[in-house]
């Protein structure tokens, strides 16, 4: 390599490393190597200051246009991912250097915001509202660390926006002064947006619309955008999904050249395509999913043996047509995830292979990749292999018919008809359960948390109303598969840390300092206690739970519990999984439906060829990069579901305006109370208006909200009965008062079990 340029000596900088760290993987993988991140990093580092790119390639030894102008992609690439910075003279040092922290902003809609800091780990910045006039919700930063705040929080202020995450919203267009506005639906978005004359488009104000944001705020100008769709002059439970969409900048369009690759793939799995493989189609392999699935991910097949079981999980081998490079690839790395909302899912990979080619649809032949275990009477897996094989389903089955088949408190009636359904299969099925029921205890063993979820399926009319709200609750078919795959996604996790190779884990941290000091505070109200947040075991979660469960306040307290925990993301470094109670945890079993899980089977298949770890197409720093990612695409995949399915409960509720019903109060603030209805799981507010004529004190520590005079105290977990006041689509709110008020007798006293009124739906 060159000697530096005499003007880098002369500064005094430490010479570049001869060698590169990562100079054979850079070698397989480029024709004229420029020099890895983890050497730039680095050669930067040892550097008395920032350098020029002329520097950097000097130090490098790079002398030709076609390797400058590589090295130019490589450092914008590195300044993107918050590894660089770049000053006013087009210096480059690293972020690390300079106490800089990359991460995600989070607005608060009172006008202050935070970091969340890329690494995961530590406590969010506080950005002031001089901050947040810089930036937008979602975006990603670099910022530094200017002080304390006199509530003791770390202070932030903004360096560099590394990328704009938010390009379009709705929001209600409005003019002032002749001057036109989009206000913001998502109240996170601070700042309304300006609308010049000339793109404004066919609204009129007081309009909802798409807005396009065409200049982002600076924190001297406002964000200006233009109008890309009118949605009506009120929005209806039919716009919501619609709204979601845009409001979130979900990709839900597929490029051309997306549709061209997609199209190229051939519908049928010929002899070509299965050559090599493992022929399973003998093997009555099913698959168990909602009655309104079409994207079939996996399918499952258990036997009995000396030893326990045979369980066979074959997964889509969606690696096998989705290859990387291409723009099909391209897109679904993009969007990282398909989003789901009721009846209507905005896919990751075009519906020809989601639905077509890659699902494991009955009847015809499909490559899969296979996790095959041998799992003892302890639920433990003693023995795993991978391999790609090629598939012939038996059968589509659904959660229903197989708890019918198989579940307690079934009618005859129901079980001879699932019987006659499922057939010759019938015998599968009852090995499959009776291998759950051995995970389940290995289950319970290791203490992982088992929280009783269940969710609202909404129905909508011809007219998009909602027309049916229920609850949709989980029974054993559903944990059967939910238990089949922890199994092969266990598998993974340990393949992959066996051999090294870069992969997404599925992590989940222990909660949060903070959140748990709060649920400890919350239930002493209860006469409750877990151990101190030191010695805090997924275990301690699970005993709790099993003591509350046949308590009144049952499902408010395991809401409580439930939002005490850490999110779990996705990460390229092991942590284990906390609320699983497990060591090691990796996604491979949806690779139709999440990014992550097309990235581990990768991985996998690059070990299972013999091939060393660094000649994996993904650098540690890469899969790190593509980890944060997928994990922000799944928190906007549920803010958007969250968002749909909060408009349609109130869409359900404006037409139940007057009615009475009975809930528990679910969260207590200086404003009002909270309370969650029995079975919709419907939330709305009683403003401290709607309380019985007092003045009314907040506890904050307690969580009461209590009266001066008559004496009387609100509580989390209190049982009360309510009339429905008043609920919009548009706000996503919904107002209660206590159906005291209306002359109705009081429910009984705390901890009394209240006789419940049978809802309408």
């Amino acid at each position: 390599m060159p000697e530096p340029p005499p003007h880098a000596q002369r500064r005094g900088r430490s010479p570049a490393p001869t060698q590169d760290p990562q100079g054979r993987r850079e070698a397989e993988r480029y024709e004229k190597p420029i020099g890895s991140r983890e050497m730039i990093l680095g050669l930067l580092a040892a550097a008395d200051g920032p350098l020029p790119i002329e520097v950097i390639a000097g130090q490098l030894g790079i002398d030709d246009d076609e390797r400058r102008e590589a090295l130019g992609f490589r450092l914008r690439a590195m300044l993107r991912d918050g590894q660089l910075l770049q000053n006013r003279k087009g210096g480059f040092v690293p972020a690390q250097a300079v106490d800089l922290v990359p991460g995600v902003v989070i607005a608060n809609p009172d006008g202050y915001g935070f970091l969340k800091p890329d690494t995961g780990h530590g406590e969010d910045l506080f950005l002031p509202p001089a901050e947040m006039r810089k930036v937008m919700h979602g975006d990603r930063v670099l910022a530094s660390i200017t002080g304390i705040d006199r509530r003791g929080r770390r202070e932030g202020g903004i360096v560099e926006v590394l990328e704009r995450r938010l390009s379009r919203l709705i929001g209600r267009y409005e003019t002032r002064a002749g001057i036109g506005f989009v206000i913001p639906d998502d109240r996170r978005i601070q700042q309304d947006i300006l609308i010049p004359p000339d793109a404004r488009g066919e609204a009129s104000n007081g309009q909802l619309v798409v807005a396009q944001i065409t200049e982002m705020p600076d924190g001297k100008h406002a964000p200006i955008g233009r109008v890309l769709t009118v949605l009506g002059d009120r929005l209806t439970a039919s716009l919501a999904v619609q709204a979601a969409i845009h409001g979130h900048d979900i990709p839900h369009e597929f490029p051309p050249e997306v549709l061209r690759d997609a199209a190229a793939i051939p519908i049928e799995v010929d002899a070509t395509a299965a050559n090599g493989r493992v022929d399973l189609r003998r093997i009555p392999l099913v698959t168990i999913d909602g009655e309104d699935a079409k994207d079939f991910d996996d399918a499952v097949y258990c036997e009995p043996n000396r030893e326990g079981f045979r369980l066979i999980v074959a997964i889509a081998d969606v690696s096998a047509y989705v290859k990387p490079g291409t723009a099909l690839d391209d897109e679904a790395q993009k969007r990282a995830t398909s989003v789901y909302f009721p009846g209507f899912v905005v896919p990751m990979l075009p519906e020809t292979l989601s639905n077509g080619i890659c699902s494991l649809k009955p009847r015809v032949d499909r490559l899969c990749f296979v996790c095959d275990m041998q799992v003892d009477r302890k639920g433990q897996v003693t023995a795993s292999k991978f391999y790609e094989a090629v598939m012939h389903s038996h059968a589509r089955l659904t959660y229903t018919q197989v708890w019918s088949a198989i579940g307690d408190g079934i009618t005859d009636e129901a079980r001879e008809d699932a019987h006659q359904r499922i057939g010759g299969l019938l015998r599968n099925i009852e090995h499959l359960h009776d291998l759950f029921e051995v995970l389940v205890r290995a289950r319970e063993k290791r203490g992982a948390i088992e929280f009783e979820s269940s969710e609202v399926r909404f129905v909508l009319g011809p007219q998009g109303e909602v027309s049916e709200a229920g609850m949709i609750q989980r029974n054993d078919a559903h944990k059967l598969i939910e238990e089949c795959m922890i199994a092969a996604n266990v598998e993974a996790a340990k393949f992959l840390l066996a051999a090294e190779i870069p992969a997404p884990y599925r992590v989940h941290e222990r909660p949060p300092e903070a959140k748990y000091a709060d649920l400890q505070e919350f239930l002493k109200e209860f006469n409750l206690r877990m151990p101190p947040w030191p010695k805090v075991e997924p275990r301690d979660f699970t005993q709790l739970l099993k003591k509350i469960r046949e308590r009144p306040d049952a499902a408010l307290l395991e809401s409580v519990l439930l939002r005490s925990q850490s999110l779990a993301v996705y990460a390229p470094g092991n942590v284990g999984h906390f609320g699983l109670a497990l060591e090691a945890y990796a996604h491979f079993t949806s690779p139709i439906r999440r990014y992550p899980d097309l990235l581990v089977h990768r991985a996998i298949k690059h070990a299972l060829s013999g091939a060393r770890p660094e000649k994996f197409k993904y650098s540690p720093s890469a899969m790190a990069q593509l980890s944060l990612q997928c994990s922000e695409r799944s928190r906007r995949a549920d803010e958007a579901a969250r968002e749909v399915d909060e408009r349609y409960r109130a869409a359900w509720m404006e037409q139940h305006v007057g009615g009475r019903f009975d809930g528990a109060i679910s969260g207590v603030t200086s404003f009002g109370l909270f309370v969650e209805l029995d079975g919709s799981k419907v939330n709305g507010l009683v403003h401290v208006t709607q309380l019985p004529n007092d003045f009314y004190h907040f506890d904050p520590i307690r969580k009461t909200l209590s009266g001066d005079r008559r004496g009387k105290e609100y509580r989390l977990g209190d049982r009360v009965s309510i009339i429905v006041m008043k609920a919009s689509v548009e706000d996503r709110r919904i107002d209660f008062k206590l159906a005291e008020d209306a002359g109705v007798p009081a429910l009984p006293p705390r901890g009394q079990p209240a006789k419940r009124k049978k809802l309408p739906y």
